[in-house]
């Protein structure tokens, strides 16, 4: 786990060479650390990526190298760095869900 919160904080080293900017970072180094923890709590693809609205199919592709869309990436550091709770996650999927956010996304419906 601190792994993965230094490598949202400190730019990450590829061969040698420091990167810094989120352009040059390899999907490479976060899908390694991405699998290393989520072996390391023992969860499946489908628990550890729902909670990132992704599905199972989706995750495994990240896992194998596709590259993560800038809203998921995000998520993931805020979660590794523990801005984002399980708990947190929850919460926003069921107001997503629920009617009165229905209502506020679909005025006059």
């Amino acid at each position: 786990m601190e792994l993965l919160e230094n490598h949202w904080k400190a730019p990450v080293t590829i061969q040698n060479r420091a990167v810094d900017t989120p352009e040059e970072t390899s999907t490479t180094v976060d899908r390694h650390l991405i699998i290393a923890y989520r072996k390391m709590k023992k969860e499946s693809q489908r628990r550890f990526w729902a909670r990132f609205g992704v599905t199972q199919s989706r995750g495994s592709r990240f896992e194998s190298g596709a590259e993560i869309p800038p809203p998921v990436s995000i998520l993931l550091g805020l979660y590794f760095l523990k801005t984002v709770s399980d708990g947190d996650l929850g919460r926003a999927e069921r107001v997503i869900y629920s009617r009165d956010a229905a209502a506020l996304l679909n005025p006059g419906q």
